[in-house]
């Protein structure tokens, strides 16, 4: 079933609060071909809020050559190896990082938000052919004592030329579930096939990769410190809902169109509950019934079920996953009396730790690594 319903709600909250849509692009790294960040991304993704300014920009082009360079030449450009494991008939790519002749103890593996794009790419320009980066350069960072790890998205090709691609496996595929097998699988195979010895298995996971994070966080038990970066406490359908409140508050719609817009979020969600298995997605950027139904798990009620030290980030800012619901994460933890939380916010960022075109996205990776060390 299309979320064609749910999407115009969402939007139409966003439009109530009165928000401006605008664009704050920034670049992480002068090699590479970076997304900028929006602040009306997830929970349902950027390219599918049809309002929002779509676009790039480009940093640095990586050295244009006359030939296009095989796969190994775009890895080896950007200091990555390749693996693959086959998981429930899917072949889950997965590239490893660290610095030349080091014997890394700590491994850190990232879990990059929604939105079914590659992690590389090879594009043709002006006869050149150039190649670029799409993640965050956190590698770039750390020093020899840490291997890093990106998991490709499924279905999409991790390296991506001009070939056209079939979603449908993408949608097939795509849930909570299986991206925590995914992680959980290749937390494994690194510290045990890869990596000599392994003594921080570090894990942050940004807007929709929180969730997956809060979820491997409680069946991984090689995993020392969490990050959940971005993400939200309570489901997607919460959000839109908590939107449609702010717009009250604001005055920018009434509360009889509030009640409406709740009502039907409501049974749209139900909707979705009676075929919460279908993989029917109407575009690249749509979402099926079982990405929905698979995100509608509470993160909030996984987080409290870890006990290694788990570090929150939120942005004051956010309007994909609104920093109100997360509130509810740190007094849980006062309540049960579980001390293994730091909660921090940057009260000017927006999703993507930006402010305004200041990225702080760096500032926080970095503050995010000094604390895994603190213990």
């Amino acid at each position: 079933m299309s979320t064609q319903i749910a999407l115009g709600l969402f939007v139409a909250a966003i439009v109530a609060v009165g928000k401006q849509s605008y664009l704050s692009v920034f670049c992480r790294d002068r090699d590479a071909l970076l997304l900028g960040s929006w602040p009306y991304q997830s929970p349902l993704d950027m390219k599918i809020v049809h309002f929002t300014i779509l676009a790039v920009l480009l940093c640095f082009s990586a050295l244009a050559q006359d030939v296009a360079p095989t796969n190994d030449e775009v890895l080896e450009k950007f200091g990555f190896d390749e693996f693959f494991i086959t998981i429930e008939e899917d072949t889950t790519f997965f590239y490893y990082h660290q610095n030349a002749d080091s014997d890394p103890t700590k491994l850190v593996l990232y879990l990059q938000g929604t939105s079914p794009d590659p992690l590389f790419s090879v594009e043709k320009e002006k006869k050149k052919f150039a190649t670029y980066r799409w993640f965050p350069s956190d590698y770039k960072l750390l020093d020899e004592e840490y291997g890093y790890a990106i998991i490709a998205k499924s279905g999409i090709p991790p390296i991506q030329r001009k070939e056209p691609v079939n979603y449908g496996k993408y949608h097939q595929l795509n849930s909570l579930d299986h991206r925590v097998k995914q992680a959980d699988t290749v937390i494994n195979f690194l510290a045990t096939r890869i990596m000599k010895e392994v003594k921080k298995i570090i894990v942050y996971g940004h807007s929709e990769g929180a969730p997956v994070a809060a979820k491997l966080g409680t069946i991984n038990n090689s995993i020392t410190h969490l990050g959940f970066w971005a993400g939200n406490a309570l489901p997607d359908f919460y959000d839109f809902a908590l939107f449609t409140s702010k717009a009250v508050t604001k005055k920018n719609i009434s509360t009889s169109e509030a009640k409406e817009n709740i009502e039907k979020l409501i049974t749209e969600f139900k909707k979705i509950s009676e075929n919460r298995n279908s993989t029917v997605a109407a575009s690249k950027d749509d979402y099926a019934n079982k990405r929905w139904w698979s995100y509608s798990e509470p993160p909030i009620n996984n987080l409290l079920k870890i006990d290694i030290p788990i570090f929150v980030q939120v942005a004051g800012k956010d309007e994909s996953a609104p920093i109100e619901s997360t509130y509810l994460i740190p007094l849980e933890f006062i309540r049960l009396d579980k001390e293994n939380l730091t909660y921090e916010i940057c009260a000017a960022c927006d999703h993507g730790f930006a402010v305004g075109e200041k990225d702080m996205w760096n500032e926080i990776f970095l503050n995010f690594i000094n604390w895994t060390n603190k213990d």
